[in-house]
């Protein structure tokens, strides 16, 4: 599975990567068969999961395993705990169950390669449009192939945030012209948005989920030249939750004003 030093080669990520890629692109008819047709349940955190996330799961894990034995793959609905394996791909099979449930187009399937403390792959893929994110660490951002690069657009006048924060936010960021509003529900979608540019940030604060959540936008972001801007944290590690992930326009503020918004999710924490 790996060279002498405990790492996959780089041919082995590459075909990782390409593998996962193929096998997202492979549950999409079961996905968009059953969007908006489908009951759900609540898991113990009040979160929704259909029948349709453990069943794409199960259908990951076991073709990705059958395609590179010996290189572990954990997912959400199966779990994992903190003790992870030094290198380990997360996935999340439907990100966004509450879009998924009503159809509206913001749910993904995601993953994360996580080597030795850091994530040095990422994917995202939108079922709804057949767009397909790509990270690499200190190798780029793709959107279906196309490199992403935030250095070359212009900041967006809109943010996403929990409703709770909107009002202070806006105060904050109103020497920009920035204006936070709720998005539709699902982090890889909001992520992306930031990694292309369509949005100038999303305020990734009070967040109840795990590493499969956040990791994989993160490094989009980053790797697409945008800004991760830990809030509760001294510096940002894959399994930091309270961030903010930006266009670079915006991170110069965002910094200066890190300690408010800390107090803010202290202040309005449930």
């Amino acid at each position: 599975m790996n060279d002498a030093q405990g790492q996959l080669t780089a041919q082995m990520i590459d075909e990782s990567v390409e593998v996962m890629q193929e096998l997202f692109r492979q549950v999409r008819p079961l996905i968009m068969e059953r969007a908006g047709k489908i009951d759900h349940t609540d898991k113990q955190d009040g979160s929704p999961v259909t029948d349709t996330d453990i069943e794409v799961e199960d259908i990951l894990q076991v073709e990705f395993a059958r395609r590179f034995p010996g290189l572990p793959v954990f997912g959400e609905e199966t779990g994992y705990g903190s003790d992870l394996p030094e290198i380990v791909w997360l996935i999340d099979p439907i990100d966004g169950t509450s879009s998924f449930i009503q159809n509206v187009p913001a749910f993904t399937s995601m993953a994360v390669l996580l080597q030795h403390g850091e994530a040095t792959a990422s994917i995202i893929y939108n079922h709804s449009l057949d767009t397909m994110y790509v990270a690499r660490k200190g190798k780029g951002a793709y959107k279906n192939g196309i490199r992403l690069n935030l250095g070359t657009i212009p900041l967006p006048q809109v943010a996403y945030c929990k409703g709770r924060f909107i009002d202070a936010l806006n105060d904050l960021l109103r020497p920009e012209k920035v204006t936070c509003q709720n998005g539709p529900q699902g982090a890889g979608y909001g992520f992306a948005l930031v990694a292309e540019g369509l949005a100038a940030a999303r305020f990734n604060l009070l967040s109840r989920g795990y590493v499969h959540d956040y990791a994989p936008g993160a490094l989009l972001v980053r790797e697409a030249g945008g800004a991760i801007v830990p809030i509760q944290d001294d510096a940002y590690t894959y399994e930091t939750r309270s961030f903010v992930a930006c266009h670079p326009a915006l991170e110069s503020l965002i910094r200066s004003h890190a300690q408010k918004i800390r107090a803010l999710e202290k202040e309005l924490a449930d």
